[in-house]
């Protein structure tokens, strides 16, 4: 088994087939900002935390502060984690482009000229090492989200010009190597052999659990290695942008 994180594959390893690339990459964030949302929620706990907010003081946690809550529905330990595997045994040659993208899947590398390959229960987990995020909903007034999240209410509007000011004012401070965002994706993390992956890594959370939360979320990257952890973002040009409605 192998792990990966999945903006930093190395295309010079596999021929345009491969799964992850960085063009697929920036086309699913590209699919998933491109939805039409005009507005978002964001719950708090602690009521001069909503006044910090509306007032420009945003604070953006982490995708591994996120894996070490207790609360099973605030918490995820495997948050940005994908895991693929190649399933039952199959034999291919380089010159079939579904068995090629099928192993690189499993990042194994099939070149033209091979012959007779067999696959078979091969597995690859691909992860975010970490990540700082913003959590909201689309919905409002949902009780199971005041129980869960807290009583205290900011609605955002402008959500293209909302996460551009966020974005650039994190930049500033801090090195940031993708940023993203769009809506939460219900479905499992694992898949197999021929089946599509189930969306952008970070932004898909099992349905059992999560799906009444109705999550939007914004995801900036960080390169690998870098260590972080939550900070406020000073950002005075999003206070037009968002309301205390609670």
């Amino acid at each position: 088994m192998a792990k990966s994180n999945w903006w930093n594959r190395n295309p010079q390893k596999i021929d345009d087939s491969e799964f992850k690339s960085k063009r697929d990459a920036k086309k699913q964030v590209k699919q998933n900002s491109r939805k039409q949302v005009s507005e978002v929620y964001r719950y708090f706990e602690n009521e001069e935390h909503a006044a910090a907010f509306v007032k420009g003081e945003i604070f953006i946690s982490t995708l591994k502060r996120c894996r070490e809550y207790e609360d099973p529905l605030q918490g995820d330990r495997e948050e940005g984690y994908e895991r693929y595997n190649t399933g039952r045994r199959i034999t291919g040659n380089g010159s079939d482009p579904a068995f090629v993208a099928m192993a690189a899947k499993a990042g194994i590398y099939v070149g033209p000229d091979s012959i007779d390959m067999t696959i078979e229960n091969n597995e690859l987990t691909t992860f975010l090492h970490d990540a700082y995020v913003l959590c909201t909903t689309l919905g409002f007034s949902a009780e199971d989200l005041t129980e869960t999240f807290g009583k205290y209410c900011v609605k955002i509007k402008s959500i293209d010009k909302f996460h551009s000011a966020i974005t650039r004012s994190l930049a500033s401070s801090t090195e940031i190597s993708q940023a993203a965002r769009g809506e939460v994706i219900y479905k499992e993390r694992f898949y197999k052999e021929f089946e599509d992956s189930p969306g952008l890594i970070g932004f898909v959370k099992p349905p059992d659990k999560y799906s009444t939360q109705k999550e939007y979320r914004f995801l900036w990257c960080v390169p690998v290695g870098v260590e972080i952890s939550g900070l406020v973002v000073r950002c005075p040009d999003v206070v037009n942008l968002v309301t205390r409605i609670r």
